[in-house]
């Protein structure tokens, strides 16, 4: 994906600060699965805005003040279960790698439901493509097409995907108290 930063020069002029390719990140424990982690900040910005910045601190869900802003593409079949037959210390490695990569995310999982997961964020998510399904902590289902909308107030909830293509949505998350 192509991420391309607006701001203004020293006269105010606007002008392009960067435009640059984002690589996905992906992690043994969602096979198939990518997240592009577009833009994030730990606070309200100043504007103007003249340089291009990133994460202070790096963690995939932003505290209170904070804002995240990416995509994420669910493959067909993701389960979030790992192998049956996955041995110990590749389980160890492969939640390692997903505390690396996408540091505080393995921390919000409940661990009896699969994908299930509760962030103290207000997150809004638009389906790009592809058909989804939002699961709910009480067993509910929420049939997902591309131009649904989704706002979640810090409840519990998972992606899955039922269909044969991708399901790709764009997120925005804002931190809360």
């Amino acid at each position: 994906m192509r991420r391309i930063v607006m701001g203004r020069n020293e006269s105010g002029a606007t002008r392009v600060i960067s435009d640059e390719s984002v690589e996905p990140i992906t992690i043994a424990l969602m096979p198939g699965a990518q997240v592009h982690r577009m833009w994030e900040l730990d606070e309200a910005p100043t504007l103007p805005v003249t340089a291009s910045q990133g994460p202070a601190d790096g963690m995939f869900f932003p505290g209170p003040g904070g804002l995240r802003f990416g995509f994420i593409s669910v493959p067909p079949g993701l389960t979030y279960e790992p192998p049956a037959n996955l041995p110990a210390e590749a389980m160890v490695a492969a939640v390692a790698e997903a505390d690396e990569k996408l540091p505080g995310m393995m921390a919000t999982f409940n661990e009896t439901m699969p994908g299930v997961h509760t962030t103290q964020t207000v997150d809004f998510v638009v389906v790009v493509s592809g058909e989804g399904l939002l699961r709910t902590d009480d067993g509910g289902e929420v049939p997902l097409h591309p131009g649904d909308c989704v706002i979640q107030n810090g409840s519990a909830h998972a992606w899955f995907n039922n269909g044969t293509q991708p399901f790709v949505f764009c997120y925005s998350l804002a931190g809360a108290h």
